[in-house]
């Protein structure tokens, strides 16, 4: 009985830590998308200057979570956001229009990472 007790309670905990870990990685990925967002605001208004510093500060908030990101993400799926960042920064950069595409790709990927973390019927099975 002592067995199951303990089998049954760490289910539960590797459970509630999960879940714990889907809510952290949704709320991390919202704030950057959020930037982001905001970057793409800044920049229609005419104010490339504050687009980019919101870039990269958003960046940096980025690979500032790389010790988390390279042990509970997918390394494909890391990449490719480090990658969307850096396209988006070099075209703000660049002083020429940016086409809505470059942000999308960002947000889509932020928004992937976030998907893929959350428990469906078909992660389960």
């Amino acid at each position: 009985m002592k067995r199951e007790l303990v089998a049954v309670s760490l289910i539960l905990i590797i459970f509630a830590l999960s879940l714990v870990n889907i809510r952290y990685v949704e709320s991390r990925t919202d704030m950057l998308t959020n930037d982001v967002e905001a970057a793409e605001k800044l920049f229609i208004n005419g104010d490339a200057d504050a687009a980019i510093s919101l870039v990269k500060e958003s960046l940096d908030n980025w690979l500032s979570w790389e010790p988390y990101t390279h042990i509970m993400l997918r390394h494909s799926e890391v990449d490719l956001v480090t990658d969307a960042y850096y396209e988006l920064l070099s075209k703000l950069q660049s002083e020429e229009e940016v086409p809505e595409a470059a942000y999308r790709r960002l947000k889509e990927q932020l928004r992937s990472i976030s998907a893929m973390e959350r428990i469906t019927i078909g992660s389960i099975l």
